[in-house]
């Protein structure tokens, strides 16, 4: 549940694709390439069906989970980051889904590990991340340690993170909160606000451009990855 990053090694964002090919020879190149009537009607039939497969994938991309606002402002080394998600599920899974910290390295590549230890305090934990991320040629690995602090409600709940002094960040904190939405069309409207202070040094200008950029495509990674655990713990058998 971080942030973006930025570093020294260069990376890109697309490799080059190499087309494979059965190991049948290819046709000669004399072969005739004209229609006879059969085809034409096949192929007709099967062009008339593509505007119900594009309407079927705009469909299936309505119900995910929609970000209405990712601002990110910078005071001197400290960020501050704030999130407005609307969540396609009930408040009280979307809430334990986000407590189901092992399951954010199904959501988010750039998640290398997470460990999880209890404390004495029945709700809170200390989380321990790693995490690997490029933006444009910038890229880091940063290892974080938080104390995460639950407090459930009968509509949704606030989870408080703690950032400690350790690896990459000097500190920092973090709040979410988990509500009915009163007027999104979703169930749930999660609303995330962080701060945090690198403990790396970051280029003044382009720095909050990274950060802000990273934080939008980490706002639709974690809706979408909330959405689809909180609906599948609504799946789950009752014990």
């Amino acid at each position: 549940m971080a942030t973006g990053a930025w570093g020294v090694r260069f990376c890109t964002d697309s490799e080059p694709v190499a087309i494979v090919g059965s190991g049948a020879a290819a046709p000669p190149l004399s072969r005739p390439c004209g229609y006879h009537a059969r085809m034409i009607v096949t192929r007709a039939r099967k062009v008339r069906h593509w505007p119900l497969w594009v309407l079927l994938l705009f469909a299936v991309s309505a119900h995910g989970a929609e970000v209405s606002g990712v601002q990110v402002a910078r005071h001197g080394a400290r960020f501050l980051i704030d999130m407005h998600i609307a969540i396609d599920a009930p408040a009280q899974a979307v809430f334990w889904a986000l407590q189901d910290y092992a399951a954010m390295t199904r959501y988010n590549p750039d998640l290398r590990a997470v460990r999880v230890e209890p404390t004495p305090a029945p709700d809170r934990v200390r989380l321990f991340t790693t995490i690997h991320t490029c933006v444009l040629v910038f890229c880091k690995t940063m290892r974080q340690e938080q104390i995460m602090t639950a407090t459930a409600s009968a509509d949704g709940g606030t989870l408080d993170a703690e950032l400690l002094r350790y690896g990459d960040f000097e500190g920092g904190r973090g709040v979410w909160i988990v509500k009915p939405c009163q007027r999104a069309r979703a169930l749930t409207c999660l609303d995330v606000r962080i701060e945090l202070v690198p403990a790396f040094w970051v280029p003044p200008v382009l720095g909050s451009w990274v950060v802000g950029r990273k934080m939008n495509e980490e706002a639709h990674r974690t809706g979408d990855g909330l959405e689809q655990t909180a609906r599948g713990i609504l799946a789950r058998p009752a014990d």
